[in-house]
């Protein structure tokens, strides 16, 4: 019976075990060694010297001079397969965040990785999506850097299912370099469908409030309450009527007041502390150059009023763009104060220009509700 013998063998801090014929134990060997290390990777120990390859006398030292390694195992990990992949763990964060993202506008995650030698590559992947669910810009690989990285995706219909309802799932980013790979914690993501909020392309789309009980405030400091819940994506809908006494509101039916509408319009509504309106504003191609105007956060005779935030853009729901002109956009508006002053087609200090056959967005969100659902009160 041949006896075989377990050995060590130490090459360039590589470990592995192996068994050598003991009738051969004592003799020079000239010899590749396939290793396999404990995670499944490889190395080649190849001698160039024929007398490279030869067992100590104490019989359990296996010795290579002269070696060539190869393989994506041959790190200095003590055979753990490489010592030099990208720190674990790493967290994406996304912007916006939460993630609540829109059909065909783009959201971006970014992340810092640590440690690892180049060339670095990384890849997504999701759980729980929809059946037909890419998220093509998300799941291809992509090269990546030892420190701050970033992905812009934007998904489509076929990410959100097509229903009418948002999904949920979950986006994880696995990148890797010769030496191993590292996947990041999970973070979800909420689609939301095309027609949610209005359409427009509304930033959250779930917090744009798009019906609402007006009650129209009048010369007789009372509240006329409409019927019905109306519509605040249009500014004729919302802000295109006013109450000349109480019981009446005109014009009683559409076609409503385009902009500017009627002056002291003083719709009352209630509105959640975490939504927005956001009205589509038709500047009139026949408005008067010149003509100038504001809107005004108006007190009432009901309780729970709340401060509120001002924009008028070219974007639904954009409170926050940097290159919105100052005049454009108001913060923490208090009761009878001027929100936003304008002006169309002219240029007059802190006013808003708007131009004749441009369409903007009258924005509007509560500043400071410390309750589920505030009151608010704006004049045209």
């Amino acid at each position: 019976m041949l006896l075989r013998t377990a050995i060590t063998i130490a090459v360039s801090g590589l470990s592995a075990a192996l068994f050598v014929p003991q009738s051969q134990a004592a003799g020079p060997v000239t010899a590749t060694i396939n290793l396999t290390t404990v995670d499944g990777k490889n190395c080649t120990v190849t001698t160039e010297d024929p007398d490279g390859l030869h067992l100590e006398s104490n019989g359990t030292s296996l010795m290579a001079s002269l070696a060539t390694l190869s393989g994506n195992g041959c790190g200095t990990g003590g055979g753990t397969g490489g010592a030099n992949p990208p720190t674990t763990p790493f967290v994406l964060t996304p912007s916006p965040n939460p993630l609540i993202a829109n059909v065909n506008q783009p959201f971006t995650v970014s992340w810092t990785l640590a440690g690892g030698a180049a060339p670095i590559s990384c890849s997504g992947a999701f759980t729980g999506a929809p059946t037909g669910a890419v998220m093509s810009n998300w799941v291809q690989s992509a090269p990546a850097v030892i420190g701050a990285n970033s992905r812009q995706v934007t998904p489509v219909a076929a990410d959100q299912g097509g229903g009418t309802s948002a999904v949920t799932f979950s986006l994880t980013l696995t990148c890797s370099n010769a030496d191993g790979a590292i996947t990041s914690a999970a973070i979800p993501i909420t689609i939301n469908p095309v027609n949610q909020g209005g359409g427009d392309n509304c930033p959250n789309p779930q917090n744009r409030l798009t019906n609402a009980n007006l009650c129209y405030f009048n010369v007789n400091k009372s509240c006329t309450n409409d019927s019905g819940a109306d519509n605040l994506t249009t500014f004729p809908m919302w802000l295109g009527r006013y109450s000349p006494g109480a019981g009446t509101i005109l014009p009683a039916a559409p076609p409503y007041m385009n902009f500017p509408g009627p002056t002291g319009a003083g719709p009352t509504f209630s509105i959640g502390q975490n939504q927005y309106i956001s009205a589509k504003l038709d500047v009139p191609t026949t408005a008067l150059s010149g003509k100038i105007g504001s809107f005004i956060k108006a007190f009432g005779n009901i309780s729970n009023y709340t401060n509120a935030d001002f924009s008028i853009s070219p974007a639904c729901g954009d409170f926050e763009n940097s290159s919105m002109p100052v005049a454009c956009k108001a913060t923490n508006i208090t009761n009878d104060e001027t929100g936003i002053r304008w002006i169309i087609d002219g240029t007059m200090a802190n006013r808003c220009t708007l131009t004749r056959g441009q369409t903007y967005y009258l924005n509007v969100r509560p500043n400071g509700c410390q309750n589920p659902t505030c009151q608010l009160r704006i004049d045209g």
